[in-house]
C-alpha cells in the first residue's frame, strides 16, 4: 500500500499509468467529476486498453460535455461512459496492477497540484485482504444505479451546459426539474440500506453471478465431451469439468494472448458478443482438429494432474494433507501460481534483491497458506473440508461465499480465483474449475461475465 499525497510526500496518481501500462489489462474508474481527459481516458485510447468509467450526473454537469462526447462519439463496448446520481466515489482499478481509493477526481489540479489523499493498494494486496472481491461488488453496485450515456441524455447535458453558461446560478425549482430528467434513474441512495441488507445484497449478487457461470461452464463440458468434439488425445475417463477448463486454457494462451503478452479478451468480446454460438462452434472446432495438447501442459494437467488433485481434494484425504502434500496442490493449481508472482517476496519470507522465479515464489506462498489460521482458528486445510464438505454439496457456493467474505473463514492471500479452481478441481462433474483466466476467456468468447478476481 502507498499514500498518495501528491507534494506531500512526492508521489503522484499520474505515476500508476505511466509506469504500469503493459501489465494493465483494463480499466474501471469511478470517479464523480472529471474535466481533463488526458489524464485516463485518452491514455487508454492509444493504448488501447479497455476503459469502463462511472461519473456523477447533477445539474451541474460533473463530467466535462468534450470527455462525454468522446466517449459518445466512440460507440464502443471497451470504452464506456455511464452516469449516477448520489455519488461521490474516487475509486480506479487499473486491473493486472492495483487500485487507487482516495480524494482526487480526474481534474488536472487534483493529480498535480491540490492536496489530495489516497491509498494505492496492489493486487496482491487487494486479493489478500478481500478487498477486490469488495470492490468488485461495488462497482457491480455502482453499474446497477448508472445509465448508459445516450444520445437523448447527453443532449440534456449539453442544454444544461448551456443554459450553466448563461447563468451564475440556478433557482432550487429549476435545478430540482432537471435533476428529474427522464432517462436517468432516480434512486434515494446509500442512506437507507442498513449494513446486513448491503452485505446480503453483496452476496445474492456473487451467487446469481456464480450460478449463471456455473451453467454456462456446464454446458461448454457437456458440449466438448461429446465424441465428435473431443480430442483424440484426451482419455474419455476425464471429468467433464475438467476438460472444459483446459479447453477454455487452451483457447485463452492460444487466442486471447497476443505475441505481446498482452490479453485481447475485451477486443475479442466486441468482435464475438453478437453471436457467441458462432465463436463457441469455431473454437471446438480449433480444439478437437488439434493433432496434440497444446502448450504450456494441457496434456500433463488432463492425464496427471486431474486424479492427483481429486484425490488430494477428497473428503477422506484433504485433513490428513502435509504441509509438503498441500505444496504439491499449490503447484498444480494455475490461480496459486499466478498469485504467488504478484505476492511481495517479504510477505512469503523470501529475502529481496533479485526476483525469484515462479517454482520457488509457490513454495512459499504455499508454506505461508499452510501456516495460518482463520480467525475461528480453522486452518487452511479444515477452512478447504468446510466449504467441500461442510453441508450439502449443492451449497458449496454459498459455503465459498463465506469463506471469502467472513473474518471467520477468510484465509489471507487465499482469494476467490484460487478457491474457485480448488473446488473445481475436488469435484470437477459438479462445479467445472473456474478461475479468473476461465472468465477472461468466456468474455472473449462473448460470454457476458464477471472476473472473479485471484
Amino acid at each position: 500500500m502507498h499514500l498518495i499525497l501528491n507534494g506531500i510526500n512526492g508521489r503522484y496518481l499520474r505515476e500508476i499509468p505511466d509506469n504500469w501500462r503493459t501489465q494493465t489489462e483494463s480499466v474501471e474508474a469511478a470517479v464523480a467529476y472529471a474535466t481533463e481527459d488526458r489524464l485516463l481516458f485518452r491514455w487508454c485510447l492509444d493504448h488501447d486498453i479497455p476503459l469502463t468509467f462511472w461519473g456523477r450526473f447533477d445539474e451541474t454537469v460533473p463530467v466535462r460535455l468534450d470527455i462525454l462526447r468522446l466517449f459518445h462519439s466512440r460507440r464502443s463496448p471497451n470504452f464506456v461512459c455511464k452516469l449516477v446520481t448520489h455519488f461521490h466515489a474516487k475509486v480506479i482499478w487499473w486491473h493486472g496492477v492495483g487500485a487507487y481509493v482516495g480524494s482526487a477526481n480526474f481534474t488536472d489540479a487534483a493529480w498535480n497540484k491540490n492536496i489530495e489523499a489516497g491509498c494505492f493498494f496492489d493486487e496482491a494486496e487487494m486479493i489478500a485482504s478481500g478487498m477486490d472481491l469488495q470492490l468488485r461488488s461495488f462497482f457491480s453496485f455502482v453499474d446497477q444505479k448508472s445509465s448508459p450515456l445516450s444520445d437523448e441524455l447527453l443532449q440534456a447535458l449539453e442544454i444544461r451546459a448551456r443554459e450553466l453558461t448563461r447563468q451564475a446560478s440556478q433557482d432550487k425549482d429549476q435545478a430540482q426539474h432537471f435533476l428529474a430528467t427522464t432517462g436517468v434513474k432516480q434512486w434515494p441512495g446509500l442512506v437507507t440500506v442498513p449494513a446486513r441488507e448491503a452485505r446480503e445484497r453483496q452476496k445474492r449478487t456473487f451467487l446469481d453471478e456464480w450460478f449463471d457461470t456455473l451453467q454456462i461452464l456446464r454446458n461448454i463440458a457437456a458440449t466438448v465431451t461429446k465424441d465428435e468434439n473431443r480430442p483424440g488425445w484426451i482419455p474419455p475417463t476425464v471429468p467433464a469439468g475438467a476438460q472444459a477448463d483446459q479447453f477454455l486454457a487452451a483457447y485463452y494462451y492460444s487466442q486471447v494472448i497476443g505475441e505481446d503478452g498482452r490479453s485481447y479478451y475485451a477486443r475479442l468480446h466486441e468482435q464475438n458478443v453478437a453471436n457467441v454460438g458462432r465463436a463457441l462452434s469455431a473454437a471446438i472446432t480449433w480444439w478437437r482438429e488439434l493433432p496434440e495438447a497444446p502448450p504450456p501442459n494441457v496434456g500433463q494437467v488432463l492425464v496427471e494432474w486431474v486424479p492427483f488433485l481429486k484425490e488430494m481434494l477428497s473428503e477422506d484425504r484433504i485433513l490428513g494433507l502435509t504441509a509438503d502434500d498441500f505444496n504439491r496442490v499449490c503447484h498444480r493449481v494455475w490461480s496459486i501460481q499466478d498469485h504467488a508472482r504478484r505476492v511481495s517476496n517479504a510477505t512469503v519470507g523470501l529475502p529481496g534483491g533479485s526476483p525469484h522465479d515462479r517454482d520457488v515464489k509457490t513454495t512459499a506462498l504455499a508454506e505461508f497458506l499452510f501456516s495460518r489460521r482463520s480467525q475461528n482458528g480453522s486452518s487452511v486445510l479444515e477452512m478447504l473440508h468446510y466449504v467441500l464438505y461442510g453441508g450439502p454439496a449443492d451449497q458449496v457456493p454459498e459455503r465459498l461465499w463465506e469463506a471469502i467474505s467472513t473474518d471467520a473463514w477468510k484465509i489471507e492471500h487465499l482469494g476467490i480465483s484460487a478457491l474457485g479452481e480448488l473446488v473445481g478441481w475436488a469435484m470437477p462433474d459438479l462445479f467445472p474449475p473456474r478461475n479468473n483466466r476461465t472468465s477472461k476467456a468466456l468474455y472473449a468468447l462473448g460470454y457476458n461475465v464477471s472476473f472473479v478476481g485471484n
